[in-house]
């Protein structure tokens, strides 16, 4: 019984208010629900919200929309042309970085955190197309419902309040190291699906999913930085061979008159040849 209870952990709403403004005062219910409805959907219109939320008027679902684009929890991400009255193009909203911390207050949200990062495209990182694939086979949902409400109070208790923070990925990132209190992990818990040794790792490779984002991300990377460092390689080769050039001058053997014959007839050369490839 002790152990059902350490798993399943309860978010601080009192605390989740008090950091997040959005989610507290006038119209906090009703933007917890928009924010819930595109953080499991995705970008959506004004008009499909209110299809979707259950919030009465279409006016209020406007208006809370609109003041919580002012605020950046959610921006525009496309624009579409319904088949509803003048056919005009119309927004498309998703979460921000500010939205999508604000969305994992909300414990269906934190089980289905690669789902939300799918589906809101202004969530965008480099590694994002290995990040996903990797949490969905090594961490279950419960397992990620845990670490997400784990850590996410110890941020909220570190920040001074989420909307005096910018809304950037790096500056919301720079709170993250800088919290104050280790995030408190239930009790014995762990990951029952992370690989427990070098061979379980590797046996990652089954995973379709997993292979396909290494052979289309990690490898083309490792070519591009193969290249890099071969490229630095030969420029460094030709700098090498002007520094041990001018190690062997002697005062007697007019210095700079050599150094101007050897960057006119090897130097300079190189480094165009260098440049052209």
């Amino acid at each position: 019984m002790r152990k059902n209870v350490a798993f399943a952990p309860m978010f601080s709403d009192e605390l989740a208010g008090l950091k997040i403004p959005a989610l507290s005062g006038r119209g906090s219910k009703n933007n917890r629900l928009i924010i819930r409805t595109i953080a499991l959907k995705g970008p959506m219109l004004k008009y499909a919200i209110h299809k979707d939320v259950s919030i009465g008027l279409y006016s209020t679902v406007s208006r809370r929309v609109d003041s919580l684009v002012e605020r950046e929890y959610l921006a525009e991400a496309s624009k579409r042309v319904t088949a509803r009255g003048k056919r005009m193009p119309e927004s498309e909203y998703g979460l921000t970085w500010r939205g999508f911390i604000a969305s994992i207050t909300i414990k269906e949200v934190r089980e289905n955190i690669p789902q939300v990062l799918e589906k809101n495209r202004l969530l965008a990182f480099p590694e994002k197309e290995l990040i996903l694939p990797l949490m969905k086979e090594l961490v279950t949902p419960h397992e990620l419902e845990v670490i997400a409400r784990s850590i996410l109070e110890a941020y909220l208790k570190t920040i001074p309040s989420l909307e005096l923070v910018s809304n950037e990925p790096m500056s919301l990132l720079t709170w993250f190291f800088n919290i104050r209190d280790k995030p408190k992990f239930p009790e014995g818990f762990k990951l029952s699906k992370w690989p427990k040794d070098s061979e379980e790792l590797l046996d990652l490779l089954d995973k379709p999913s997993i292979l396909k984002a290494i052979k289309e991300i990690v490898v083309p990377l490792i070519r591009q930085q193969t290249v890099a460092a071969e490229e630095w390689h030969k420029l460094l080769s030709v700098f090498n061979r002007f520094g041990s050039f001018i190690a062997n001058l002697e005062v007697e053997d007019q210095p700079s008159k050599r150094v101007k014959e050897f960057l006119k007839t090897e130097l300079l050369p190189r480094l165009s040849e260098l440049q052209e490839a």
